[in-house]
């Protein structure tokens, strides 16, 4: 049996982060794309049925009233449209929030080598990085986060925390923060795409 060699394991270490980072790229990329187009046609598409609102009966709320399954539809595709405009909006503040925090982690590690460059040299270079851990976030709530970034203030990794020690602890809650939010942005963007074509659908059914 032939033992993989230490440049054949360098050597495909290497491709395989390549890869990842190529393909994360293209994801992010196409993600915001996607985001940015349903958002769009939400709109125009609302705009549309708002121009269009006299074609249909007007709402009543008298006891007489007789039941009317267009304006039912009609009000079904507005209220779906008008719902999925708001999570597209939400996909795009929360994509925004994730990307600020990623930004501020990747800095801070930058920082946090330049602070222990002598330790990383003369004892070990273990002390001069931040190590990634795998976080479970399956039981996190995402609103909470979400509202955080929204009406409050990121704790983000300050001077002081560096003299304190508390540079490793903060770390670790931000990329927390982070996951949560990119992974909102994704159930959001479902969300929005599963309301517009019900919407889409909605509305249809009125003009059939």
């Amino acid at each position: 049996m032939q033992k993989m060699t230490e440049s054949e394991f360098k050597e495909k270490l290497d491709e395989y982060i390549n890869r990842s980072n190529n393909w994360t790229d293209k994801t992010i990329t196409q993600l915001g794309y996607s985001i940015n187009l349903f958002t769009t046609i939400g709109i125009a598409f609302l705009g549309y049925i708002i121009t269009h609102r006299d074609k249909f009966p007007h709402l009543s709320f008298s006891c007489d009233a007789e039941f009317s399954w267009i304006l039912t539809l009609f009000l079904i595709g507005t209220i779906s449209t008008v719902f999925s405009i708001g999570f597209g909006f939400a996909s795009i503040l929360s994509r925004l929030f994730d990307f600020r925090i990623t930004r501020h982690l990747a800095l801070t590690r930058k920082r946090f080598l330049v602070k222990n460059k002598e330790k990383a040299f003369n004892e070990n270079r273990v002390l001069g990085l931040i190590d990634s851990r795998i976080i479970d976030i399956s039981n996190e709530r995402n609103y909470p986060i979400f509202k955080k970034h929204i009406f409050g203030k990121p704790e983000f990794i300050t001077e002081n925390d560096f003299k304190e020690l508390r540079v490793i602890d903060k770390f670790e809650k931000l990329r927390k923060e982070s996951k949560i939010l990119g992974n909102l942005t994704w159930k959001c963007h479902k969300y929005q795409i599963g309301l517009f074509f019900l919407g889409v659908l909605a509305y249809g059914l009125t003009i059939l």
